[in-house]
């Protein structure tokens, strides 16, 4: 969504009327919506930075494709589910998943398991393997309430050694827990009441005989989860579950609601296919569909034009008669891609961005702005660029699992772009946006670019500073005359890669890798007539957490504690039993 479609919505919504409890009408603009999204925005930040401080924060993500036998060598469907359960470059210890199977009561169930959870979440059966992602259905709502309809519902109460309990109370309203108190706005959520439901889906998954039956299951999923499918009758499928409301007609899902879903609560039907003629599914918690709207109250799911899931979309298009291992090893392919997500070596630790080639989509433009005002340093910009395979660890294939320095061009790419994005929007916008939307956005006003968009706000004039550069020619060029300046002779990435640190809250740091915006589980999955005739998975350090304390109190570590790190450290994956 542009920022000009979000400004005018905004200026709508402030002018409407709103009931206080003595039923007098809040006065037009007298409530600053803007502001309040952004205490609610911080509170939100403080809440995760809070959880990181303790490792107990989990930043979900992941990746699938799904290839039919149509594409594949052998002619069997294979199926790659990696699920992205740590944050950044802080892994848990011990790992936050494991492998397992279940073979009882009729089951025979193999795949990525969670600790204190009854159900093989990610697997296999003899009929079908599975992946999951996390999803994007609209399955929750704000809801703007009357001070009155506010209730205390509980109060919390927690220990604290050493100090008086600490009391937290809880207030809530008929649609669920108050979250901002002035105005009132609670958070009402579609699967509240049904969290537990999910165990009962999961034993349904791994009875399915059919598509069907395994569709069926998900009907029952109340969260939003992507799911790519195979099975033994050489089918591929897609679904994308949750309840998502059918909400009042004329509602705006950005805003706060001040309608109440419609009774009885029905759920629209669920985005899913089967059987692509393109031959393939695949996702990076991408969109569902072309016509599945963009998640109104999670900004990491406003599509645009560049999306991370192209780089598994442009891979599993352009190849055919695909191996299990070019298919398999797809997953550290991808790792190695890094978007324009954050700022480059700004943080305290370098950072990764969410994967994807942006210099793809900017390409034509940039080289155009360039070979219109060519000098020597600028054509040797572009020299770099071409010879680029791509990924930000430079070394080529061989390096991409261990490789320690960050490609020269990946360094040259990701300052450009920030540069050409901070011109552009910085003197309307300033800081606060998400960097990937305004990426989004630079490229609908691109000229090279064909988008069926138009903007109505010139977003490259600078009014603030009419000495600055005013078109997105000038812009591009000027950005890259600042970031040749700023890094100087090359090389620019030598020992720049960044590592995954695995970090016990108690202990430490206790091992770590070269950072790659990797799965905290794999599993391929290759499905023949009679089931499974290749299984290949991994997973973090090793099949034991078990630390105890020796002599003189120093931990020991369990024999099979780091048992795993050869396989899942080099993108090694190993062969799993069939049955």
């Amino acid at each position: 969504m542009a920022s000009s479609e979000k400004k005018t919505t905004v200026a709508m919504v402030s002018k409407k009327s709103l009931k206080t409890p003595a039923g007098k009408k809040i006065a037009v603009g007298s409530s600053d919506f803007k502001k309040i999204a952004r205490d609610m925005q911080q509170k939100q930040e403080t809440i995760i930075a809070n959880l990181k401080k303790i490792n107990a924060y989990v930043k979900m993500g992941s990746y699938a494709w799904v290839v039919s036998g149509d594409k594949t060598a052998s002619g069997n469907p294979i199926i790659y589910s990696g699920p992205q359960m740590d944050h950044a470059f802080k892994f848990s210890v011990p790992s936050i998943v494991a492998e397992g199977s279940i073979q009882a009561g009729g089951l025979n169930v193999s795949g990525m398991v969670i600790p204190g959870m009854p159900a093989i979440v990610i697997g296999r059966t003899a009929h079908h393997a599975w992946s999951m992602q996390v999803g994007h259905a609209h399955t929750l709502d704000y809801f703007l309430e009357d001070p009155s309809a506010m209730k205390l519902h509980r109060v919390e109460i927690i220990k604290v050694a050493g100090q008086e309990d600490v009391k937290l109370p809880v207030f809530r309203t008929k649609h669920g827990p108050v979250i901002n108190a002035d105005p009132v706005i609670s958070w009402s959520y579609a699967n509240w009441g049904h969290e537990f439901e999910i165990v009962g889906t999961y034993l349904d998954i791994a009875r399915a005989q059919s598509m069907d039956e395994f569709g069926s299951a998900l009907r029952k999923v109340s969260l939003s989860q992507h799911y790519c499918y195979a099975d033994c009758d050489g089918n591929i499928a897609y679904w994308m579950s949750g309840y998502d409301p059918v909400r009042a007609a004329g509602t705006d899902p950005r805003f706060p609601q001040m309608v109440d879903w419609p009774e009885p609560v029905t759920y629209k039907p669920l985005a899913t296919d089967r059987n692509a003629a393109r031959g393939f599914y695949s996702g990076w918690n991408s969109r569902a569909s072309s016509t599945y709207l963009n998640s109104p109250n999670n900004p990491s799911y406003y599509f645009g034009p560049f999306h991370r899931a192209h780089i598994i979309e442009d891979y599993l298009a352009s190849h055919d008669k695909l191996t299990f291992a070019e298919i398999r090893d797809l997953a550290l392919y991808i790792a190695t891609t890094d978007s324009i997500a954050r700022e480059f070596l700004t943080a305290k630790n370098d950072t990764y961005g969410d994967g994807g080639n942006p210099w793809k989509f900017v390409k034509n433009d940039f080289t155009a702005a360039v070979q219109a005002a060519p000098t020597d340093a600028r054509n040797a910009a572009l020299v770099l660029l071409a010879d680029w395979d791509g990924h930000y660890v430079a070394g080529g294939k061989a390096s991409w699992a261990f490789g320690k320095d960050r490609a020269d061009a990946w360094i040259l790419m990701n300052q450009w772009i920030s540069e050409v994005l901070k011109m552009t929007f910085f003197d309307e916008l300033g800081t606060g946006e998400r960097r990937v939307h305004l990426f989004n956005v630079l490229l609908h006003g691109l000229s090279g670019y064909e988008t069926s968009i138009t903007n109505y706000y010139d977003w490259f004039s600078n009014k603030l500073d009419q000495n600055a550069p005013q078109t997105a020619s000038t812009i591009i060029v000027a950005a890259l005359d600042k970031t040749l300046s700023e890094l100087g002779e090359q090389p620019w990435g030598i020992g720049k890669r960044g590592k995954i640190t695995y970090s016990h809250e108690i202990l430490g740091a206790l091992h770590s890798l070269p950072t790659s915006s990797r799965s905290t589980y794999a599993q391929c999955v290759e499905m023949g007539p009679d089931g499974p005739v290749r299984i290949e998975s991994m997973f973090p350090l090793g099949e034991s957490g078990t630390i105890t304390y020796g002599a003189g109190g120093m931990p020991v570590v369990d024999p099979n504690f780091f048992s795993m790190s050869p396989v899942y450290d080099g993108f090694a994956h190993r062969k799993f039993p069939l049955k």
